[in-house]
């Protein structure tokens, strides 16, 4: 006994320490993971909020970048100011500064007037608009709220670690009392009764772990120590007894298994079994019809298939990190894969399963749907969002018509704020306006359909009184029980101020007092249901000023705008009673003749309106002749609708452009064709640039003395991605109309430039490479740059250049023109007058701007010299050329009679198909190695 009673004492000895170690362990291995899991948190959460900050700041800064084009382009500071005011609305933008790189100026700017103490950063982006940078936006943002959160972060994430450990230690430190010290101890006790051979008392354990299976085997040693003792119990009661025994542990058996089916299969929330690599092994049905799979479908399936990318990490985490540590793993989101590819947010509880030595060997996953919740929470956010950020002022009341909260319209538009309306009545705004039979009205309407609606005049906190539309809504609880009112309303001021302004508008053009499209829309279909009732014909005349855009971007909108009304005055002084013009949209107008006897009284307006433009008009000390092409559509030969009318006349107006400008055009077929034509240029015009569509073809200019290829001209080609290889005349015409003709020359200018350096670069003989200028590229302030520029990139001086300008482009501003011309040859490059004899010249003029060469327009050149007159001209040109010192250049020389004609007179210089075609740069520097260039007939 004595020896038994010390055994006894050392067991007691012996719990106490492994007590303690467990209490080691349990606090060492909480604190390490949790610490880890902490910092790794911080971390992630620090660079989350970075991120956050980092990809807001870009988002704002982006924003002001494309809402200021516009404004920039247009200069004005009203329309980029509401966005500046929106974007410093929030509170992380410290100043936001607009800045015009075209005039280096300041174009707008925004600061609070407090700023915090802290750190800042700048962030800067160029404005890019039609492909040019005419400005920069500069933000400077405060970043020390990042500071600010990232410090309550980690003093949150140090609290909830030690709370965490506090609370893991009592559940672990209670469980393994209950679980197992307590077990330990009774187990302990057993065993000394057994070691005092205490056997009457039996050993009861009802638990079916590690313990009580040995419990089980202590009180099996005492039955058999009790039977080996009494040797009176037969051998036949024992066998009874185990078979007994075995049967009541498979009944308990089968109705644990059974109580686990039932509970697996009737849970509402998703089951499912998967084993540590993934393999699935069962699942509930409410898991398999959220999934939408069938169980042999998700069988064939490895469980990580159906964790979506985003949580396939998380998920990997918790089983690696406390499932397969701790045997659980508390609910965490999660997103899943359905069988149809589509997301689903879930909840998932994880629990190990275990084999009958312990060891872990699948998983348990608990799986609830929180898609209903997720919306719930979305929707919660919006409405809060709605309510501080719609444009109507919201006040709520209760049921004692105590104001309980506003939103911010609610400020903006009475001037109370929340705190000064808070716990008052509504009357408060009260203008007196509206007696007691109004408010009567209102409350029998909301008590008998729980809504009403009106217009009533209320009174701001300075005491003005503005017209409202207000909504009020009665809120029931689930008791059908009054809780609350909500008012909506919107500040009806502006709108009343507005809607004679609207009428204007909608109806009339702003500049020119003229009705717009939609007015003469209205008056056209009512005219041509009279024709058509009456067998009458009507006409649409589409009116377009010639060259307008030059003259805009010349002379300034303020000028253009002034050009239209004066057209718009022309065009309604020779307009008879009934007829009626409107302005269809920029430099574009609509005359419409609503009775005509035959299609000669809509060419007789067209040609009084056609003179009505002779007068020049002066703008901005400027004489400008302004000039209109018309298009006439007659109903119904050519449309029997407004619409197409409309496209018709637009289509012969166009025609009249193409065929000159300032004459009238009438309808016919085959112009629809040309019409389509000129919209697939349109629409592909203004991508031509950037995808690199445009080349340059070089014609040589040959010295009739020697045959020496001395010059060539640069002729623009487009290979369109559609209508293949287009010549200048197919879209040159188009470019300039649509105000892309500056950006083209440019394009021209720069790869002119490089071509001439890469020809030297060969050593190839110096030759001078004409270059064409329209008019609006020769009104340019900065063509000189550009040229300058043009030529210093590529090492080249001024004298690699011949400019080729029309002599009506020069004579139209003679006196810019001269100022150009003459920074042009300070550069050293040389000046031609091209299709010399077209247009109006003035000697005097002519001597003035000191051209270096006169070409002869082809129109002189292709009958000569069978054509007296032709000839006559030709051979005064080359004569009026020498005598002013200039070279004389024949374009279009085609054959050897012609060549050798102008060799008699004394032409200097010819370019010709006679020579060679336009060719593509590797051909022509084939024909430029050669350097001469002979017709084979020649005298």
């Amino acid at each position: 006994m004595a020896l038994i009673n010390e055994s006894a004492e050392k067991h007691v000895t012996s719990m106490l320490s492994l007590r303690m170690v467990f209490l080691i362990a349990i606090v060492l291995g909480l604190l390490i993971p949790a610490s880890l899991i902490s910092t790794v948190g911080y971390n992630l959460q620090r660079e989350n909020m970075t991120v956050q900050l980092e990809t807001d700041q870009k988002r704002l800064l982006d924003i002001v970048t494309l809402g200021m084009q516009e404004p920039l382009w247009n200069l004005s500071r009203q329309a980029g100011s509401p966005l500046m005011a929106s974007v410093m609305e929030d509170r992380r933008v410290i100043s936001i500064r607009v800045t015009d790189t075209q005039t280096n100026t300041l174009f707008l700017s925004s600061a609070r007037g407090e700023r915090r103490i802290g750190s800042v950063a700048f962030m800067q982006k160029p404005v890019i608009y039609r492909g040019e940078e005419i400005g920069l936006v500069t933000i400077e943002f405060d970043t020390e709220h990042l500071s600010i959160a990232l410090r309550n972060q980690l003093k949150n994430l140090f609290l909830i670690l030690f709370g965490q450990l506090a609370l893991s230690i009592l559940l672990i430190v209670g469980i393994l009392h209950s679980r197992f010290f307590k077990p330990i101890r009774l187990l302990t006790g057993q065993a000394t009764q057994l070691a005092e051979l205490k056997l009457d008392t039996p050993f009861f354990w009802d638990r079916k772990d590690e313990i009580g299976i040995l419990g089980n085997h202590l009180e099996w040693t005492r039955s058999e120590l009790k039977r080996l003792i009494d040797e009176l119990r037969s051998k036949t009661l024992a066998l009874e007894a185990d078979i007994s025994r075995r049967r009541e542990v498979e009944d308990a058996l089968r109705r644990s298994e059974n109580k686990y089916r039932e509970l697996f299969w009737s849970n509402l929330d998703g089951i499912i079994i998967s084993s540590l690599d993934g393999q699935i092994i069962d699942a509930n049905p409410a898991f398999l019809n959220l999934m939408c799979f069938s169980l042999d479908q998700l069988k064939q399936q490895n469980f990580w298939s159906l964790v979506g990318q985003e949580s396939e990490s998380l998920e990997r985490f918790n089983l690696d990190n406390k499932v397969l540590r701790f045997g659980y793993c508390d609910e965490f989101e999660a997103t899943y894969i359905n069988r149809f590819g589509n997301p689903v947010p879930v909840s998932v509880k994880t629990v190990a399963m275990r084999d009958a030595f312990g060891r872990i060997n699948a998983v348990w996953r608990m799986v609830r749907d929180i898609s209903e919740r997720r919306s719930a929470e979305e929707r919660m956010q919006l409405a809060a969002k709605v309510f501080e950020n719609t444009a109507e002022g919201i006040m709520i009341t209760d049921s004692e018509l105590y104001i309980r909260s506003v939103n911010r319209a609610f400020t903006e538009i009475t001037g109370y704020t929340q705190q000064d309306v808070l716990g008052q009545r509504p009357s408060i705004l009260s203008s007196g306006r509206h007696d007691k039979a109004f408010y009567e009205q209102m409350w029998r309407s909301l008590n008998e359909h729980g809504s009403w609606q009106g217009e009533l005049w209320n009174r701001r906190r300075n005491g003005e009184v503005f017209p409202e539309w207000l909504t009020i809504n009665t809120v029931r609880s689930a008791l059908d029980e009054v809780t609350h009112y909500v008012a909506i309303f919107s500040d009806q001021t502006e709108r009343k101020a507005a809607d004679d302004r609207i009428q204007f508008l909608a109806h009339f053009d702003v500049l020119t007092s003229l009705p717009n499209r939609v007015h003469m829309q209205d008056r056209a279909e009512l005219a041509i249901h009279n024709a058509s009732r009456d067998n009458q014909h009507l006409a649409v005349l589409l009116l377009d000023l010639d060259r307008f855009k030059t003259i805009n971007e010349s002379l300034g909108h303020t000028a253009g705008d002034t050009l239209l009304q004066v057209a718009a005055d022309r065009i309604k002084s020779v307009l008879g009673a009934g007829e009626m013009v409107a302005r269809q949209g920029g430099d574009e107008f609509i005359v419409l003749l609503p009775v005509i006897a035959d299609p000669g009284e809509a060419a007789a307006i067209a040609e009084k309106i056609r003179e009505a433009f002779v007068p020049s008009v002066e703008l901005h000390n400027h004489v400008i002749t302004i000039t209109p092409s018309i298009g006439i559509s007659v109903y119904p030969d050519d449309g029997r609708d407004f619409e197409t009318l409309v496209r018709n006349a637009d289509a012969a107006m166009y025609h009249a452009k193409s065929s000159g400008r300032n004459s009238f055009k009438f309808y016919t077929s085959d112009l629809n064709a040309r019409a389509r034509e000129i919209l697939a240029i349109e629409s592909q015009l203004r991508f031509a640039l950037d995808r690199n569509e445009f080349l340059l073809h070089y014609q040589p200019q040959v010295e009739m003395a020697s045959g020496r290829i001395v010059g060539a001209e640069a002729l623009i080609r487009w290979n369109h991605p559609t209508l293949g290889m287009l010549g200048p005349a197919r879209f040159i015409e188009v470019a300039e109309e649509r105000g892309f003709i500056v950006q083209i020359g440019n394009w021209v200018i720069a790869e002119a430039c490089a071509q001439i350096a890469r020809w030297k670069s060969l050593g190839l003989p110096q030759i001078g490479l004409a270059i064409n200028l329209s008019a609006l590229q020769f009104r340019q302030k900065d063509l000189t740059a550009n040229l300058e520029e043009a030529l210093s990139r590529n090492g080249l001086s001024g004298d690699s250049l011949d400019i080729e300008v029309t002599e009506s482009v020069v004579m139209e501003d003679a006196e810019a023109t001269v100022d150009t011309i003459e920074r042009m040859k300070a550069m050293g490059a040389q000046l031609s007058i091209d299709d010399f004899g077209t247009g109006y010249s003035s000697l005097s003029y002519l001597k003035r701007f000191k051209a270096d060469k006169l070409k002869i327009d082809r129109s002189f050149v292709q009958d000569i010299p069978s054509d007296l007159d032709d000839t006559a001209i030709a051979r005064a040109i080359i004569n009026m050329a020498q005598n002013l010192n200039m070279k004389v250049v024949a374009e279009g020389v085609e054959t050897v009679e012609q060549w050798n004609f102008l060799a008699a007179e004394g032409c200097d210089l010819v370019q010709g198909y006679l020579l060679a075609k336009p060719l593509p740069a590797e051909e022509f520097t084939a024909l430029l190695a050669r350097g001469i260039l002979l017709p084979p007939d020649a005298l």
